[in-house]
């Protein structure tokens, strides 16, 4: 595919490969991720024969965590260059027998095996950067086996409210709660990629209308240790074990979770 071609997700993807990870190595996104894990084990498959997908896959983070739990898993990712750290960190970990790759839009899965995945993830928001989040769950819905799970996260609309009001302009603002569409806040603007926003009942109205039984929405992270002036407050570890009980009560409160900056779906596929 030539550079011209390709989508802006695909091109920014493709050029922060080599640095991605070092931007998400701090307290907060340890804390994120600890989060995310313990979210994702009542869910797990107690089959581990049947493989499992990695959607917006990266560079293989939580591919890396399902294949230390037993899974065989499929890596799906739109960038190339994400896809090929994926598989060298995989490879580096010794498990790239039970690990298989696909560069691929989630709009567009054709290469992907229908029917053959009992449980699939699709963190860091890849759903609602496709160029149609429904059509890309609808395509995910067909690689799934009936009845499995697929656990998502989406970017919270009212979560962006607050730099509507810095940008100053009551039009921008009323432009994007109408679309609930916005872009990635890079400096190159062929790299600009829209990233669709949902309220928590838009992101339960998105999944259904795509099939899906929704089982529990939350918010992540409610309390936004994401802000400078707040990480501090993780580097201590028993406070942050505290600081954990905390968010893991609000995560699941319905009124909390419109706060939060990212909504984490956990949904059903139907069963025959």
């Amino acid at each position: 595919m030539s550079r011209k071609k390709k989508p802006a997700v695909q091109r920014y993807h493709d050029r922060v490969a080599r640095r991605y990870d070092a931007s998400y190595d701090d307290v907060y996104w340890r804390f994120h991720d600890a989060l995310t894990w313990d979210y994702f084990k009542p869910h797990l498959p107690a089959d581990l024969a049947v493989p499992v997908l990695d959607l917006g896959c990266g560079t293989g983070k939580w591919a890396m965590k399902l294949l230390s739990s037993g899974y065989s898993v499929a890596c799906v990712d739109i960038s190339g260059a994400m896809i090929g750290k994926a598989k060298l960190a995989i490879e580096e970990q010794g498990r790239s027998q039970r690990a298989e790759f696909f560069q691929a839009d989630l709009c567009d899965l054709g290469d992907v095996p229908d029917e053959a995945y009992s449980f699939a993830v699709a963190m860091g928001d890849p759903i609602g950067c496709a160029s149609k989040p429904g059509r890309a769950l609808k395509e995910i819905k067909k690689k799934l086996l009936p009845g499995s799970i697929l656990i998502a996260t989406l970017d919270n609309k009212l979560g962006a409210l607050e730099y509507y009001l810095k940008e100053g302009s009551p039009k921008q603002m009323a432009d994007f709660l109408k679309s609930g569409r916005t872009h990635w806040l890079t400096k190159e603007k062929e790299e600009q990629f829209d990233i669709h926003t949902y309220t928590p009942r838009e992101a339960r109205t998105l999944f259904e209308t795509a099939g899906y039984e929704v089982l529990e929405i939350r918010g992540k992270t409610v309390l936004n240790f994401n802000q400078r002036h707040f990480r501090g407050l993780l580097d201590d570890s028993k406070n942050r074990m505290e600081w954990m009980k905390i968010e893991k009560k609000l995560s699941r409160d319905v009124d909390a979770v419109a706060r939060a900056s990212h909504l984490q779906i956990v949904a059903k596929t139907p069963t025959r």
